[in-house]
């Protein structure tokens, strides 16, 4: 088997937003590449302030072939990056929730361009890429009367890789039993967790950093990226209680902590 069916570039935008590179495919995912959270109301003055710039500018991506939107939240589905990716990668695709769709055509993209997607079918975007809409519960699972999921995890078969974003969820049993199914090779996992005080603040929140450590190691994850920790201090746990996790109880467990902006190449061993 070539070298280029067990490796991929991994680029980490920031927030949950990662940036795949494979043979003549990329794919963002959950890209969020402006302030635009920083400026919505409704929350104490100061609470969502970035720790850093944005470590791409979102119309240099003139090579994306897939954006993937997991939700609607801004920090998942900015209209800033999204619109400048639309124009800046004229022949991009964007996926998203089907709840999502409005929305993305109100930014300007064409309809298209858009492809509703659910766990009820796997899209196959390319010859050697298969997408798997997976569930996710933020802070529950929200369907709509026919059954489409308003929050998605994806799973990505792409040669002989298997990759899973959870997006923003809860770790639930049901969860766990539609993951068993797979062999990950890369899972990106939010940690930040929740409380009662983010969500009086209407802040709904994802599993925790002990959570995410236990189910990359309790499905032999090859290796897990924590993600959703880093942006915003006031919505995070900090990376300590991953770490720790992994070695106190999963001693062997690979990860990964990006940088912002940081790009990894990963190669698959058999």
């Amino acid at each position: 088997m070539s070298l280029e069916a067990n490796q991929l570039t991994i680029q980490y935008v920031g927030q949950v937003g990662v940036i795949l590179r494979k043979n003549d495919i990329a794919i963002a995912i959950d890209p969020y590449l402006t302030d635009s959270v920083d400026q919505l109301g409704g929350s104490p003055d100061g609470f969502w302030v970035r720790r850093y710039a944005p470590p791409v500018k979102p119309e240099t991506l003139a090579d994306l072939n897939l954006v993937l939107c997991t939700h609607e939240h801004m920090d998942h589905m900015d209209p800033g990056t999204l619109r400048a990716i639309a124009e800046a990668s004229p022949s991009c695709r964007f996926g998203a929730p089907r709840v999502c769709l409005p929305a993305l055509e109100a930014m300007g993209i064409d309809p298209s361009r858009l492809q509703a997607l659910g766990v009820q079918e796997a899209w196959s975007f390319a010859d050697e890429l298969t997408i798997q809409p997976i569930p996710a519960w933020h802070e529950e699972r929200v369907q709509d009367k026919e059954g489409w999921d308003h929050y998605l995890g994806y799973m990505l078969q792409w040669d002989n890789l298997c990759l899973y974003h959870a997006g923003d969820t809860l770790l639930k049993d049901e969860l766990v039993e539609v993951l068993s199914g797979y062999t990950i090779d890369v899972g990106f996992l939010p940690i930040n967790g929740r409380d009662i005080f983010r969500n009086r603040l209407g802040v709904v929140g994802n599993m925790n950093a002990l959570e995410a450590a236990d189910l990359a190691a309790y499905l032999h994850f090859d290796i897990v990226v924590p993600v959703h920790f880093d942006m915003y201090p006031n919505n995070s746990e900090g990376i300590s209680p991953f770490v720790d996790r992994l070695y106190q109880k999963h001693l062997g467990q690979k990860f990964h902590i990006f940088q912002p902006g940081e790009t990894l190449v990963y190669r698959k061993v058999n």
